[in-house]
Parts: structure tokens; sequence; C-alpha cells
């Protein structure tokens, strides 16, 4: 019985610590921003006293909420309303990773050609590409940088994104080298494992796999969302 009794605790203890900790800080700059690092999960019940010039974008089930100071700020009072997400008629919590979107057709999981950096993958089947600059036609040619073998993909003016070229691998550590775009870039895949679910689930992994270019479109894709 003193058995049951100590596992019924300790659940509850594991509990308690998941609903206090429902906050995430995604993005942060200026004075306070050692204090909050992206990835900080804060308390509902914790009290952010930003400096001037201080800058916090919280993300919770909900959305995202960005907090400018100088001032003092309630974590459960600055979240985003619960319309957030189900303006575009799905629940934040439960979103699935390859309808996550931001304007247009833009996805969380396409590749910037103009940013060298990480690039993380949920399902390979969802991988794709996006280049920021549309108006004319393009030939992008990424090269794998460990066996050399290279992929031409053809944009057509007015087009922004493309689907991920099936001759080249997806793997972790997979680094491509992409030019046709003026400067080149650089991009390392890193496959998410286990597969994050949720909101806060993927704005963690993404912060973890250090992919700041998918971040940054996640929380722009809520912060737009809880803005209409």
């Amino acid at each position: 019985m003193a058995r049951l009794l100590l596992l019924a605790a300790s659940a509850a203890l594991l509990a308690s610590t998941a609903s206090a900790a429902a906050v995430l800080v995604v993005r942060s700059s200026g004075p306070s921003a050692a204090a909050y690092p992206p990835g900080k999960a804060l308390p509902d019940t914790h009290i952010l006293k930003l400096k001037a010039s201080d800058t916090v974008v919280l993300l919770d089930s909900r959305g995202t909420r960005t907090l400018n100071g100088p001032g003092s700020f309630n974590v459960s009072a600055s979240t985003a309303p619960a319309t957030a997400a189900r303006s575009a008629g799905t629940s934040a919590r439960r979103v699935r990773l390859g309808a996550v979107r931001g304007t247009g057709t833009r996805s969380v999981w396409q590749a910037d050609l103009n940013r060298s950096g990480n690039v993380c993958v949920a399902n390979p089947a969802d991988l794709g590409l996006w280049r920021a600059d549309s108006s004319a036609a393009a030939k992008v040619t990424l090269t794998d940088a460990g066996s050399g073998k290279t992929a031409d993909v053809d944009f057509a003016s007015g087009q922004s994104i493309a689907p991920w070229p099936t001759s080249l691998p997806s793997v972790t550590g997979t680094k491509i080298n992409v030019t046709g775009l003026g400067t080149p870039a650089a991009l390392t895949l890193r496959v998410l494992s286990p597969v994050p679910t949720g909101l806060e689930g993927m704005a963690q992994s993404l912060i973890r796999a250090d992919c700041q270019a998918q971040l940054d479109v996640l929380i722009d894709t809520f912060s737009a969302r809880s803005e209409g």
C-alpha cells in the first residue's frame, strides 16, 4: 500500500509540474534576454519583469504573444487568446505536422533556400523547398556535399515552393549546397526523433535542433493568427 501511495504521489507531482510549465519562450532580445532564452519553459504563475528595449515572445497551445518592456507581465494573462489557432480551422494542440502553414502555401517544413542553417525534417514526405523572391524564373542546383550528387529544381515566374528532389537523401547530417539564387546557401538536415506533437513540442524540437528559419516561420504563423 505504501508503494502505491508513493507512486500516486509521484504521478501527481509530475502532472502538476507539467501543467505549471505550459508556456514556452521562443524568442527574446534586450537586456533580459539571458534570463529568458528560447526554449525556456515558464510556469503559468511566473511574472516577467522586463526592462526597456526587452522583447519576449511566448508560445503555448493557443498561439504566441509578444511582450515589450518595460513592465511586469503575468505569463497566464499574457498568452494569446484561444481563437488564435482556431482562426485557421484547426486546434494548435492537435495540429498535424504537415499542415502548419504560414501565409499562402508557406510551410514550416519547407527549407528556405536563401538562408543557410539547419533544416528540421519531421516527415520526409512533407519536406519541401521555398524561395523568398519568386518574381522571375530560376534554376536552383542542390548539391549533396558528401557524394557530390546534384539535382536541378526549376522555378517558374511566380512560383515560390517546390518539392524536395527525390534523388537527394533526406537523412540527418546530409549537407546540401544551394546555388542559383544569388548568394549561395548551405543547408544541414536534422531528422526529428521522436516526431514532435503539439505546437509546444514542435517549437521545442526546432529550438533544440537549432532550426531557426523554421522556428521563425512557426512564430510568424501563429502570431498572424493571433492578430487576425
